[in-house]
């Protein structure tokens, strides 16, 4: 599509500049000027003129030439010179603070003429923020509207009152623009039109380069807002030539914000600019549509006069008008509805969309101006959330951050930059986004990565599109503040309207919650919030703490409130949390405690019996702690801190919950005996296990069934599941370029937040992985839930995959050390039994590969016929059918579960002979690239040393490190054989996927990074003593690297060298997968774990978002 002047971005500009010889003007009084010379009669700007106290049918709207225009602003510059004494000197800063008006327009043209910088305050600022702003920016002088002249007065004693701050401030009022109610403008300075000319020889020279005028910040998060220079350039200079006297566009928004951008980029084309007269009118849906009318008729009436075309406003108004018949046909009849300043409800936006409305989201900033929007062709392409970079977006980049996200970087060539943070003068925006899984160049805008909250496990979300959302849903609230910082699980202040006031806790609570139940079910997992975590607030009197652009100042509003936050989290209200419950009624205050953290719509206890999984119930991790910490509460003598991390998960029933409360009120240990978990292990073995009843009831074919098959697509079809992993993504990557493989099927868990194709999208992107031309016709992505019996999937796409699959390559586990092993069971457990079972009903009995873990046989231990020898352990590849052979987490012992499992399936099923597990080792950052994972042990540690100078001496720790796309490669070596493999034993096939060289150290790593980062080595205990006093500072309480402490101070405190030397090293047999992964016999030889490599990896970590 091609640009208009309402879509045009800076990047688009600059293409159409370079094709005209050169620009006429080059400041905003040098527009003003060139357009009253060649185009005088054009319309230029609208007004509506309201009387006091009358209807809508006593409206004007009043038109202003681009002469007029002219005219006025030099008249109230000459008003300004000769009437008024300014302090400020030749080029010194002016603050402005007003509506958005025509008194507004013309008297910030006026000081621009004069030859000072103005400032823009929004009126509101505070006084404490604008006397800020006056000192920042040196201005000594203020006009002010007389509809601020309190705050005006406010302002200048709190300037003088503060020894910080200068000391005089000369307050002054803005000259009328017009005497009576039919306005000439002779009127202003009493002379004729033809005399202002006489007047422009005195007007100031000024340049380029020189400042303009000045936007702040909104002091959102921090509650101080800060000035962003303009220059002349960057005002006008930078702008599109387009002929648009024939569509006007009509703005909401107002001068002091995005309106000034919306005026210029009118005038530059030579349309005109309706300005919504938000002096004197609140913004409501009726008198915009009042606006509206009276733009269209006086187009009607007057050929001259062009009708509006272009409707531009923030999303509080176009939801206004979404909602309403008028509104909506108004919106239908636009040739484009353009949205910024904030983020437009989703909803709102796909319904507009639907009902055929050209909507566009417009991004821009004041530090770089108009960047990307989402115009686009219409009819075939409904994205409009997702803003195009190109064409012209040659100097935006996108740079990968964790979690699929990309941080938007702005080149040093690009047409503006009022602001540079790096040291190639390039700018980092924090703005993180999404791209689409198939537009190329199209991203969507997620949050800021300075605004997000950060928990103290150390996930981070934005709490902005919350607050919007749940905020829209309902007129009873005036604001919303989601809380958490350095906290477990986040809140909500719910602050009510007026309206609302007498409106019950309750009854708000369940008004709202339907909304908060439906967005936590489409967000991450950590910024859900729990029912009895919002807190209805009372209407605030003088009005919330908010920016100028309406959202809550974040941190003022914390800090005042800050009591109320702390007490939420101190006085959880849940019931019955008391040590005097009596031992009989346990179970009853339990179900009362589960029942209120679930946080569901009906709150009875018909399907909470005490033998109810959790977690099947709907108890999350955060709901875990809150129990925790109710449990608490019921043990005499006891503390939250004293508990394990995982009561709960391990638990997994009230009844469970209740026998472990009982023991310690007795005075026993929480801890269960490892027996009862081995137990537990060969229990769910027996539950999971493929039932032998489906294999009779849904084979549909034998072998000689199979043989008959025709493997009609020429190739390999391989069906893979975790592919948005660190390792799937990589294995999916080389799926895509095996000319062996002729398609994959791609099982991706239902996000509705992330389509599902958009999230494989992203795994690759983020680990900078090609997308090639065929990944749409090479794969298809199927939306799954893998704990069904049917994977989520529909009847035909069920069977279609059955009859096709020739390799399962079965990856999704979640990688969680604190989980606890009841927790995986219901997904992870099932989730393989349902993919065993799938393969078992497919007439192809295809071969099944699954991904186990080293630590489920971390324990293990020889028979005792067999010596470990001097040269370390030498792990089988093999079944080990000994439960005590894994690890001591849930997560260990679940890959036991697992492999035993498979066994099972490969023993007695028609799948014998055709599964195989691969025990996989420590996985690195790639050999290319050397991204890893940030939330992993050893990055983290390595991260650490910017925030603490010190990094601990491990003695002899192994470095036996595999980088992930080796890893990658040895699976899919493995998929490819042609051939079922032979195997003369029944034993389950087992393949050790790990790096075996123990030649590398964790000091050779200290050497390679001191040539990297200047830090001190010293011992374990002083670098765990180090990185706990992390808490102690506001600027680092928040590192990521202290959600590991409590792991490394069990992992690491109180070692001793002799201990770790002494300790026997883990081996493992690989014959047999050498045979099978040739990648991993070469690899045995190459070093893998060396300075290059380490130094790819601090690379990575340095452009990661990584804090410092």
């Amino acid at each position: 599509m091609l640009p208009t002047y309402f879509t045009c971005t800076l990047g688009q500009a600059r293409r159409q500049q370079e094709s005209q010889r050169y620009t006429p003007y080059q400041t905003v009084t040098g527009l003003v000027d060139h357009k009253a010379k060649h185009s005088p009669g054009l319309p230029a700007v609208g007004f509506y003129h309201v009387p006091v106290q009358t209807n809508s049918r006593q409206w004007q709207g009043k038109i202003l030439s681009f002469a007029d225009v002219q005219q006025l602003s030099a008249g109230v510059a000459e008003t300004i010179r000769t009437k008024i004494k300014l302090h400020a000197r030749r080029g010194q800063t002016v603050a402005l603070l007003s509506p958005s008006s025509e008194s507004f327009l013309f008297t910030w043209l006026a000081l621009m003429r004069l030859g000072h910088p103005v400032l823009l305050i929004a009126p509101q600022c505070s006084a404490s923020a604008i006397a800020n702003l006056l000192d920042v920016c040196n201005a000594v002088d203020l006009f002010y509207d007389q509809t601020n002249l309190e705050l005006a007065k406010k302002v200048k004693r709190e300037v003088e009152h503060h020894d910080t701050l200068s000391t005089m401030i000369n307050v002054v009022a803005i000259p009328a623009i017009k005497k009576g109610e039919g306005p000439e403008i002779s009127e202003l300075t009493g002379d004729s039109v033809d005399t202002v000319h006489e007047h422009q020889d005195q007007d100031q020279i000024v340049c380029d380069t020189d400042i303009a005028y000045l936007h702040h910040t909104s002091g959102t998060s921090t509650g101080v807002p800060k000035p962003i220079p303009q220059s002349h350039r960057a005002a006008v200079g930078v702008l599109p030539c387009f002929d648009g006297h024939t569509a006007a566009t009509f703005t909401t928004t107002p001068l002091y914000h995005g309106g000034i951008a919306d005026v210029f980029r009118a005038w530059t084309s030579n349309a005109l600019i309706w300005l919504f007269p938000g002096k004197e009118l609140p913004i409501t849906a009726a008198h915009v549509f009042t606006c509206l009318d009276i733009a269209q008729n006086q187009a009607k009436l007057d050929p001259a006069i062009p009708p509006v075309k272009y409707f531009s406003s923030v999303p509080y108004v176009l939801q206004m008008l979404a909602n309403d018949n008028k509104g909506l046909d108004i919106l239908q009849s636009m040739d484009i509805v353009g949205v910024g300043g904030a983020a437009l409800p989703i909803d709102v936006g796909n319904s507009l969309v639907q009902k055929n409305v050209n909507l566009i989201s417009r991004f821009g900033s004041a530090e770089c101006g108009f960047l990307m929007s989402s115009h686009r062709d219409y009819c075939q392409d409904k994205e409009w959330q997702y803003l195009r970079s190109s064409p012209g977006g040659d100097q935006l980049q996108f740079e990968p951050r964790e979690g699929g996200l990309f941080e938007l970087v702005i080149q040093p060539d690009w047409p503006h930059m009022a602001k540079r943070n790096r040291g190639n003068r390039s700018y980092a925006t924090a703005d993180l986004f999404t791209p689409h899984s198939s537009i190329p160049n199209a991203w969507r805008y997620h949050s800021r990565s300075d605004s997000q909250l950060t928990l103290i496990t150390g996930k981070k979300f934005d709490p902005g599109p919350l607050e919007d959302a749940i905020k829209a849903s309902s007129d009873s609230l005036d604001g919303v503040l989601i809380f958490g910082n350095g906290k477990s699980y986040p809140g909500a202040l719910l602050f009510r309207s007026e309206s609302a006031r007498m409106i019950s806790n309750s009854e708000l609570i369940r008004e709202l919650w339907p909304k908060i139940a439906t967005l936590n079910h489409e967000t991450q997992r950590h910024a859900r919030i729990s029912r009895n975590m919002l807190v209805p607030m009372m209407p605030v009197v003088e009005g919330l703490a908010k920016s100028s652009k309406g959202t809550i100042l974040r941190k003022i509003v914390e800090q005042e409130y800050a009591g109320i936050i702390e007490a939420t989290y101190a006085n959880l209200q849940l019931p019955n949390c008391s040590t005097n419950i009596p031992d009989s009624e346990v179970s009853d205050a339990l179900r009362e405690i589960i029942l209120s953290v679930a946080g569901g719509d009906h709150l009875e206890d018909d399907h909470l019996s005490d033998e109810t999984d959790l977690f099947t119930f709907g108890v999350d991790s955060v709901g875990c702690i809150q129990i925790r910490n109710a449990v608490a509460r019921m043990i005499p003598n006891s503390s939250f801190a004293s508990l394990p991390l995982t009561l709960v998960e391990d638990a997994g029933t009230i009844s469970h919950l209740r026998d472990t409360i009982l023991r310690l009120r007795s005075g026993e240990s929480v801890q269960n005996d490892s027996n009862d978990q081995h137990q537990l292990m060969l229990d769910l073995v027996q539950k999971y296990r493929v039932s032998q009843v489906a294999e009779e009831t849904h084979n549909r074919g034998s072998e000689e069934q199979r043989s008959r098959i025709p493997n009609n697509h020429g190739g390999i079809h391989v069906l893979l599941t975790g592919a948005t992993g660190s390792l799937g993504s990589h294995i999916l990557d080389q799926l895509l370029s095996d000319p062996q493989v002729s398609h994959i099927s791609l099982l991706v868990r239902n996000n509705s937040e992330h389509a599902p194709r958009e999230r494989v999208f992203e795994a690759l992107t983020s680990r900078k992985l090609n997308i090639p031309s065929n990944l749409d016709t090479k794969t298809t992505i199927l939306s799954c839930r893998l704990s069904d019996q049917d994977l989520g999937l529909s009847k035909h796409e069920y069977h279609v995959l059955a009859d096709s699959v020739d390799v399962i390559m079965h990856l999704a586990w979640s990688v969680n050390f604190l989980i606890s092993l009841k927790s995986i069971a219901g997904t992870h457990l099932a989730g393989l039994q349902n993919i065993l079972n799938f393969a078992l009903r497919s007439p192809r009995s295809p071969r099944v590969i699954f991904c186990s873990s080293v630590a489920s046989v971390s324990n293990y231990q020889p028979p005792q016929s067999v010596s470990w020898g001097t040269t370390g352990r030498f792990i089988p590849e093999a079944y080990v059918a000994d439960p005590s052979a894994s690890g001591p987490t849930g997560y260990a012992r679940s890959k036991w579960i697992a492999e035993a499992i498979c066994a099972d399936a490969d023993n007695s099923t028609k799948l014998k002979h055709r599964v195989s597990v691969c025990r996989v080792g420590q996985l690195s950052g790639a050999t290319k690239t050397g991204i890893w994972n940030m939330s992993e042990a050893y990055p983290l540690l390595m991260v650490s040393a910017k925030a603490t100078g010190v990094l601990p001496d491990l003695n002899n720790e192994i470095l036996n490190w595999l980088p992930v796309d080796l890893a990658a490669k040895a699976f899919v070596e493995l998929a490819v054989e042609r051939c079922v493999i032979d195997r003369t034993s029944d034993t389950l096939a087992v393949y050790h996927v790990l790096n075996p060289d123990m030649g590398v150290h964790w000091s050779d790593l200290l050497v390679w990074l001191s040539k990297e980062l200047s830090f001190k080595v010293v011992t374990v205990d002083e670098w765990l003593k180090t990185l706990e006093q992390l808490k102690e500072s506001p600027a680092t309480r928040d590192h990521p690297a202290l959600k590991l402490l409590g792991f490394w101070q069990r992992g690491y405190g109180g070692r001793k060298r002799s201990s770790i030397e002494d300790r026997p090293i883990q081996s493992y047999q690989m014959s047999t997968t050498h045979q099978h992964m040739p990648t991993l016999r070469v690899a045995e030889t190459s070093y893998l774990v060396n300075e290059s490599q380490i130094r790819k990896l601090w690379q990575w970590i340095q452009h990661s978002d990584s804090p410092t």
